[in-house]
């Protein structure tokens, strides 16, 4: 099924899940505007691309976010679809948080995405519909060692999901929520703990839940999943079924629990930290 002619805005587009969903998106036939800081990422991608709308911008707050989806309506003459992919990640030990690293982690993961949200409903309600697609994370649900200011600001995004399509039910507009589990990138996070990889809470060997569950999937992966999403909307899919089970188990809290302490003590082991900082 093409996606054509449908104008589709994803933001991250400059690497991982936004990069292989934009070339997804295109190959499908949509028209498709990449946002994200790092221009030069977004010039290589769009190279590879038909026909994008290049969108290089530092999404730290509401103005830009505006911006953005004006950008796209004022080039192609509407927006049919935005995708909230960008996600700030900072890893850190819990009672070592920053208010500025909560701060900045909740602009990103939260007032960004709302304000875009925001942007593009005005337009898409004079147009006759949209939808909005929401990338959560169920580690929110898991308690990921190490990673407070992304799960945080990841429950309050997932919440704020919820609620729109609660109370824009039965409207114009679409709101989907996409749980994509554990990717595998070459992104590094924004680390703490000094320099880690991505795979610092996974350890060689790992009991069977454990590593069900940590299971990487590829950004290709979900970017296949999200074009069927916008072909066909959902309120809520997964990237596959492990996912699933994962955030059903997270409400059991013996699984749950044993889970993310096997994280954390993988990252312990790897890494050389202690539980508490020294006072």
């Amino acid at each position: 099924m093409t996606l054509s002619p449908k104008v589709i805005l994803i933001t991250g587009a400059s690497s991982g899940i936004g990069a292989a969903t934009a070339l997804a998106l295109d190959a499908a036939g949509a028209r498709v505007a990449i946002a994200a800081r790092r221009k030069d990422k977004l010039d290589e991608l769009a190279a590879k691309m038909h026909t994008p709308l290049v969108i290089a911008m530092d999404l730290c707050d509401e103005s830009p976010a505006r911006e953005m989806v004006q950008k796209v309506v004022a080039h192609f003459g509407r927006i049919d679809v935005l995708i909230n992919n960008a996600a700030s990640i900072i890893v850190a030990k819990s009672n070592a948080v920053k208010p500025a690293d909560l701060r900045s982690a909740f602009s990103t993961n939260l007032i960004v995405p709302v304000a875009a949200t925001q942007e593009a409903i005005r337009f898409m309600r004079k147009q006759g519909g949209g939808q909005i697609i929401n990338i959560g994370s169920p580690g929110f649900m898991m308690g990921i060692p190490f990673y407070a200011p992304y799960v945080c600001s990841k429950a309050a995004f997932s919440a704020w999901t919820r609620t729109i399509q609660a109370e824009w039910a039965g409207t114009e507009i679409i709101v989907s929520e996409y749980f994509p589990g554990y990717i595998k990138t070459d992104s590094l996070p924004d680390s703490r703990l000094g320099a880690i990889d991505q795979d610092f809470l996974m350890a060689e060997k790992q009991n069977f839940i454990t590593a069900l569950f940590t299971k990487p999937k590829t950004p290709e992966d979900v970017a296949s999943h999200l074009v069927k999403l916008v072909q066909k909307p959902k309120t809520l899919a997964y990237s596959d079924i492990s996912v699933k089970i994962g955030a059903f188990i997270s409400n059991i809290p013996g699984f749950r629990l044993n889970i993310a302490r096997q994280l954390a003590k993988n990252a312990r082991k790897k890494n050389n930290l202690t539980i508490f900082e020294t006072d």
